[in-house]
């Protein structure tokens, strides 16, 4: 895969989503989810709000793909599995490029809290790419 063409702070402003979530953007194109008491879901046990961690995973595929140069991606699918509880605490994310093509992208998202083998949720999804 070629060298990424744009800059972090270039690819973080594009999307006004991550910037409302606070995602920061860290060395080996790691992804920091601030843990703030707003986007608690579950109130009991402290976890992050589902939809919260959805947005997060897809934010961080589509930051790579604007990333690699594909300025306009349109989500085709995208599917999240719940693994474990985002509890509260900072949430990491590191999107991997499965395939981009001319028309078409794949991407993997997987999310973790302390420890990157205990994951709390991993996405999956298809993108279209507008053709210039």
């Amino acid at each position: 895969m070629s060298e990424p063409v744009v800059a972090a702070a270039e690819v973080l402003a594009a999307l006004p989503y991550a910037a409302y979530l606070g995602l920061e953007w860290f060395a080996d194109d790691v992804l920091r989810l601030p843990f703030r008491g707003d986007l608690v879901g579950n109130y009991r046990i402290g976890a992050l709000h589902g939809g919260v961690v959805a947005a997060a995973l897809e934010c961080a595929a589509r930051l790579l793909l604007l990333r690699q140069g594909a300025p306009a991606a349109t989500t085709v699918d995208f599917t999240v599995d719940y693994l474990r509880p985002a509890l509260s605490r900072a949430v990491y994310l590191r999107a991997t490029a499965v395939r981009i093509g001319r028309a078409v992208a794949t991407v993997r998202v997987d999310a973790w809290q302390s420890d990157p083998a205990r994951p709390v949720a991993a996405g999956h999804g298809n993108f279209l790419l507008t053709v210039s």
